[in-house]
């Protein structure tokens, strides 16, 4: 286990996603308090809403969200774990994010087990990276200026003009030459660099650093921003296409917890990393229902507008109204049918909060059946359909109700399902289920 910067061992509270736990699930946690510690206060501050660190009257009380992956607060690291086994999660990850089918050992060992759903995004960057240095690095024309024994390219007169002529056997030249060390190269090198340090896996963090040093002379960047990240991707040509795989992955290790990499301010060890799944499975939906709907299409977050007005004469600040955007909206044709919602949380092992049923409330009273759809992955093989009434609160109101209808998402067979080896002969039953899916 690594330790702190400090060289002190952490208290490691293991948790999954949605879950809780406290004094009475773990003794380790009566008592502890952080009040005296500004810099582990201001740390669970700022983890509100991904993971909530309270203190109860026996202790600490821990509450996970959608965020998986693990972060050092005090003396402690809190791991939460996926309830989806490392297999079949590569392959949803794969999928979702439009990775190559690379096939990498560490997947085989459930690193989301043992620590943490980070080691498995950097098994699947550096398996990307592998291939590409396999392939040979994209090199790319350079521009460079030099005092050259046998001129090429453009000879620079106007600086032999300004040395008062030629004072050596060599002239000034501006040419180009091929060359690794460009923007993309040192950016996929930063990203391995940086996943190396992320990782807890020791043999993962070994391949990473083998992997960094096969970029020779690619220089390696001070830091790694998200205007790098852009740069690159922006920067993409049909040369350079392998390279995206490996940018997607890059980004989501630099977007998990908002923490630059930095080599100076963090030289050895990152504060944590926490993914959210409930992102993730909403891109995982949006891809498979794209690719398989035949009689429907989808629209992602498709604003819903005129929902709510102003009162022309009751509107003193001019103020905009708020427009929902449900993550998806059903067409047949072109004709609107409703909207459909995602998240991540198991519906049918542990309830529906009731600020998603408000939100799909609004989304089924706007949607022209008055149905709405809540999308919710499970990993219960008994789990089925629930349908919630939104009735008139009044018993003389003949008006049908609107309906909600709470559908679960099976992941482990989905991912049966996107198995790239038997992707024909699943192709019926993937149009089946994304049909099933949908249907109001």
């Amino acid at each position: 286990m690594t330790p702190h910067p400090d060289g002190t061992s952490p208290i490691v509270v293991e948790l999954t996603e949605w879950d809780q736990v406290g004094p009475a699930q773990d003794a380790r946690l009566r008592g502890r308090s952080l009040v005296a510690d500004m810099q582990s206060r201001r740390m669970a501050d700022a983890l509100r809403g991904r993971l909530d660190i309270r203190e109860g009257y026996d202790g600490l009380e821990i509450t996970s969200t959608s965020f998986v992956g693990r972060v050092d607060v005090g003396p402690f690291r809190i791991a939460i774990g996926p309830k989806l086994p490392a297999m079949p999660l590569a392959r949803l990850l794969r999928y979702a994010y439009g990775l190559r089918d690379v096939t990498a050992v560490e997947e085989t060992r459930s690193p989301t087990i043992r620590h943490g759903l980070h080691d498995l995004l950097i098994a699947l960057l550096a398996a990307e990276v592998e291939e590409l240095l396999h392939r040979g690095l994209t090199r790319r024309y350079i521009p460079l200026s030099e005092n050259l024994e046998s001129p090429r390219g453009h000879i620079l007169m106007d600086q032999v003009i300004h040395q008062g002529g030629v004072r050596e056997a060599r002239l000034p030249c501006r040419h180009f030459e091929r060359r690794a060390n460009w923007h993309l190269n040192q950016v996929l090198r930063a990203g391995l660099e940086a996943g190396a340090r992320m990782a807890e896996d020791r043999n993962l963090r070994r391949r990473a650093n083998q992997l960094s040093s096969m970029f020779g002379d690619v220089e390696r960047l001070v830091s790694l921003g998200a205007d790098d990240i852009d740069r690159a991707e922006h920067d993409l040509t049909r040369l350079t296409a392998a390279s995206e795989p490996a940018l997607t992955i890059i980004r989501l290790l630099h977007n998990t917890l908002g923490i630059a990499f930095d080599s100076v301010q963090l030289p050895t060890r990152m504060p944590g990393f926490l993914f959210d799944m409930n992102v993730f499975f909403q891109r995982l939906l949006s891809r498979f229902l794209h690719d398989n709907l035949a009689g429907a299409r989808i629209a992602d977050e498709l604003a819903i507008r005129n929902l709510f007005a102003y009162a022309p004469d009751a509107n003193p600040r001019q103020r905009r109204p708020l427009a929902p955007r449900p993550d998806f909206a059903l067409f047949y044709d072109k004709v609107l049918h409703g909207f459909l919602d995602a998240k991540y949380r198991d519906v049918w092992e542990r309830s529906l909060p009731a600020e998603w049923l408000y939100q799909l409330s609004i989304y089924a009273l706007a949607s022209p059946g008055e149905v709405s759809v809540l999308l919710y992955a499970s990993m219960s093989a008994e789990a089925r359909d629930e349908r919630v009434e939104v009735r008139q609160p009044v018993t003389w109101s003949n008006k049908r109700p609107a309906s909600v209808i709470l559908r679960p998402v099976p992941l482990p067979y989905l991912a049966e399902l996107l198995d790239p080896d038997r992707a024909k002969s699943m192709a019926g039953e993937r149009r089946r289920l994304a049909d099933q899916l949908v249907v109001p």
